[in-house]
């Protein structure tokens, strides 16, 4: 979100802001370890400028019907949610979807055009079955890693690539191909435009680009002679917890796998997509994927971090309004809503984790509107908790602090002013660990050892360990 020389949230003059992205490498190293090992790749973050709103990402709102009411201002972040009179949320029982691809077709001929011994050969193993989450197919690879193709039939390149900078360009592979800084490998071919990404665990720097090629060649041999079908394609249950978001949820997805997500009923399919949000859906679209990944996997828990990249104005009748008007709000809160409701109503609880307070004053700002929407409606929603990371990160009445007292020490918590680094990453999973416990009510950790580690935390603007403990989920 941040450069350390560049304030994106200021930038008028273009809808992509190029940044310096959180991607250090982190190995799964000793958790006495607090130092980033490796380069920072440069990534774009494509939500978080403001600009971008009125420039080239036209969102837009039917607000016809819209009657809410002018919310108050934010004044301060806060762990427990607003209060509010509306009544719990309980979705209506109805029959659960069975296919991950949500009618897609070219999201079913994604599963086709690869094979679990190609993507074996190139990233190892075990190779789980092509699994259809919209908007692309996905084979888990051993216990910490995936492997994603899209396909976008009767799209140019140029439209696919629009909100992305190039990495690497990549020769001989179709009629165009490269490596952007979301890490995904584009190419196309005949009019179809493809897409494949490797994510795993604590892997943020490497691109892994002579095994993404040699993919994307078999993608292409196997699509002149494939076709969609219309038939599903049903997936196999995968872990029991799905960890989603941004780039701002990569750090703590990481230490909470490392730390935490150790056991059978703790296994945990982490994803993050740079720059995206649920204001820019035509960059990815969180809405659709979380229901995707639900229905096809059927996780226990959703987790989502995700919100550092709404910071921008939506266009909601012809008109652009602005972060935390009144018509932004309800807008905003249809979208967290929306979601909300359907992961529960196909069987999954919710822990929607906002965003701390950020260097940039202004970011920081929509940060809490935008907190303060989501404790809002998760309060509204029966089995979906919110956390503040604000109640653990932030310094007094909810000020950025780039540094907290962990054991006895100043330490940093921060990598660039808006992204933890390793020790803030794993501060906060400890936190996050609390909650999984009792929203799923198995134990997350060793007691000894997270004892040994937080027991004499001192926080800014926070009384006491215990304070920021998660209280009773909806």
């Amino acid at each position: 979100m941040v450069d350390s020389g560049d304030d994106c949230e200021s930038q008028a003059r273009s809808s992509l802001c190029v940044v310096a992205e959180f991607a250090s490498v982190w190995p799964r190293a000793r958790r006495s370890v607090f130092r980033a090992i490796g380069a920072v790749m440069a990534a774009a973050v494509i939500g978080g400028c403001q600009a971008a709103a009125s420039e080239n990402r036209t969102t837009t709102i039917n607000t016809t019907t819209v009657t809410a009411t002018t919310s108050p201002a934010v004044t301060t972040t806060s762990e427990q949610p607003t209060p509010n009179t509306a009544p719990v949320s309980r979705p209506t029982p109805r029959p659960r979807l069975d296919d991950g691809s949500l009618g897609s077709r070219a999201t079913r001929l994604a599963c086709s055009l690869l094979s679990r011994s190609e993507i074996r050969g190139h990233f190892g193993g075990p190779v789980g079955s092509a699994t259809p989450t919209y908007p692309y197919c996905q084979w888990q690879v051993g216990t910490d890693a995936f492997l994603a193709l899209s396909v976008e039939p009767q799209t140019s390149f140029r439209a696919a690539t629009q909100y992305v900078q190039t990495l690497e360009s990549v020769s001989g592979l179709g009629r165009a191909a490269i490596i952007a800084n979301n890490r995904y490998l584009y190419f196309t071919e005949s009019g179809t435009t493809y897409w494949l990404l490797w994510q795993k665990v604590g892997d943020f720097s490497l691109l892994h680009e002579s095994q993404l090629v040699a993919l994307a060649r078999d993608v292409l041999a196997r699509a002149r002679v494939k076709r969609a079908t219309a038939a599903p394609v049903l997936g196999r249950p995968g872990p029991p917890i799905y960890f989603a978001g941004d780039s701002t949820a990569a750090g703590p997805e990481w230490a909470w796998d490392t730390y935490h997500a150790t056991s059978p009923e703790l296994r945990t399919l982490a994803e993050y997509q740079v720059g995206s949000g649920l204001v820019s859906p035509g960059f990815f679209d969180w809405q659709r994927h979380l229901l995707a990944v639900v229905a096809a996997l059927r996780p226990r828990l959703v987790i989502y971090m995700g919100s550092a990249n709404d910071g921008q104005d939506l266009l909601i009748d012809n008109t652009f309004q602005p972060v935390g008007s009144r018509l932004w709000r309800k807008a905003y809160a249809d979208r967290v809503a929306g979601i909300m409701t359907a992961l529960v109503r196909e069987g999954s609880k919710v822990l929607w984790i906002g965003e701390p307070a950020m260097q940039d004053a202004q970011l920081s700002s929509f940060m809490a509107v935008i907190d303060e929407v989501c404790a809002q409606q998760a309060a509204r929603h029966h089995g979906v908790t919110f956390f503040n990371p604000g109640a653990v990160l932030d310094g007094p009445k909810g000020t950025y602090t780039g540094t907290l007292l962990i054991n006895g020490q100043e330490t940093s918590v921060r990598l660039d002013g808006v992204h933890l680094n390793i020790a803030g990453s794993i501060y906060l999973a400890d936190y996050i660990a609390d909650y999984v416990n009792r929203i799923i009510d198995v134990r997350t950790a060793d007691p000894g050892r997270r004892g040994d580690r937080t027991a004499t935390v001192v926080l800014p603007g926070v009384v006491g360990r215990n304070s920021a403990k998660a209280p009773a989920t909806s």
